[in-house]
């Protein structure tokens, strides 16, 4: 493996005898297949000799933060000795970078870990919302995140939460102004607010009626306002994807996924190469909310547009994800660089919307498949939603604007 990368049988053997070969040899190919420059390699290999050797690793083990900060300086230490002038501190930053990189690759870096106020109620809330509930990791983490917050900020003033009041909760949802936070911000806070305190009830912690008490900030959203495009810019916008530049060839397929199919922006992002079944036509979406696997057929449009985008545009790599940055460092689109491709795509083509983005598609979609005919419990399914409830925003529209969608084939009958 070395020898890719250096030509002096002196520096080949200095690599391959130096304490966990393997284990280097495995980031290094990490990196390249991440399109990490082969200059690049050569560096971070340099130096991971030197990692190996101050830290004294000759098998893997877990290596804090503040022990990678120690060998860097006493590298900086032992490389200095004997010179007149002493090198910069360039070099102890690249040391403990690539120090980093390499034990988060292999898991072995260890972060500190900050004292949580309530802990023992914070994983309890979470151990309920995922065995007995059975919430989506991101309604976990959104959840788990705000009554973290709300823990540490009543801690700094309060010492039990038996103790808490309905004042406490309003004067931490009053913490900033209201023009600083919009009202799905506030009306989001408030909901995660009273879903934690209705566990904390259903334990005794706390005194019961305050999840009730709890106001939910009206979201003011008009009754027949548009959130999404309408048709006739959706097809627009697919339109637009025609060309065979390798950014046009990625964005078809995911605008076709939102628009035709409704997935999320992170179910776009974590779609894989093994999900694509060619032979039986259909692909697998892993839920985001409510958690399975969701089965589609590959409509020809789309199956067309992957292929063109995976045999031309998309990067040779060992990722598995589908969708892929298109320049280095290779990497897995993350759902707000898939937000940016519609996003941009919709601003260029001026295109009105009060949302841009895979969720106004999104929108579209439901508002096409409502104007299709399919019921709530259909367009629920279609959509990965727990329930109807969800879906009467889509049916906020008046018959005008029905009116607007055009009538296409909608994936064969679904």
């Amino acid at each position: 493996m070395f020898d890719r990368y250096f030509e002096s049988p002196t520096a080949i053997a200095r690599h391959g005898s130096a304490p966990l070969a393997k284990e280097r040899e495995r980031f290094l190919t990490h990196l390249e297949a991440a399109g990490t420059r082969r200059s690049a390699i050569r560096i971070a290999a340099t130096y991971l000799i030197q990692v190996v050797n101050i830290l004294g690793l000759r098998k893997l083990r877990d290596v804090t933060l503040e022990e990678v900060d120690r060998a860097a300086d006493r590298w900086n230490t032992l490389r200095n000795q004997g010179k007149q002038y002493p090198a910069g501190q360039s070099g102890v930053r690249c040391f403990a970078q690539n120090a980093r990189r390499f034990l988060r690759f292999e898991g072995k870096l260890k972060y500190p870990r900050l004292p949580q106020p309530f802990s023992k109620y914070l994983e309890d809330y979470v151990s309920t919302m995922s065995s007995e509930r059975g919430l989506s990791e991101a309604t976990i983490r959104g959840r788990r995140y705000r009554a973290a917050d709300f823990l540490k900020w009543y801690a700094r003033r309060h010492r039990g939460l038996r103790g808490i009041r309905l004042m406490d909760i309003d004067a931490y949802t009053s913490r900033k102004p209201l023009e600083d936070r919009n009202p799905v911000t506030r009306h989001s806070e408030s909901s995660c607010l009273r879903a934690f305190f209705r566990h904390a009830e259903s334990r005794d912690w706390c005194q019961a009626g305050i999840a009730s008490a709890i106001h939910l900030p009206p979201l003011r959203r008009e009754l027949f306002e548009r959130q999404g495009p309408v048709w006739k810019d959706v097809q627009r916008i697919l339109e637009a994807t025609r060309g065979s530049d390798p950014s046009d060839l990625r964005a078809k397929p995911l605008l076709l996924l939102f628009a035709t199919y409704g997935l999320r922006r992170s179910e776009a992002a974590n779609l894989l190469l093994t999900d694509i079944d060619w032979i039986a036509s259909r692909f697998t979406v892993r839920r985001a909310k409510r958690e399975g696997f969701q089965q589609f057929p590959l409509s020809e449009e789309l199956g067309t547009a992957l292929r063109r985008y995976i045999e031309t545009a998309r990067p040779r790599s060992s990722c598995p994800q589908v969708f892929m940055t298109l320049k280095a460092p290779l990497r897995p689109l993350v759902a707000h660089s898939v937000s940016d491709v519609v996003r941009s795509r919709m601003r260029k083509l001026r295109i009105s919307s009060k949302h841009t983005g895979p969720q106004s598609l999104r929108h579209a979609c439901a508002t096409r498949l409502l104007h299709n005919g399919l019921s709530f419990i259909d367009i629920a399914d279609f959509l990965g939603h727990r329930d109807t409830q969800n879906v009467n925003v889509y049916a906020r529209l008046s018959t005008h604007m029905l009116r607007e969608v055009a009538a296409i084939d909608l994936i064969g009958a679904l």
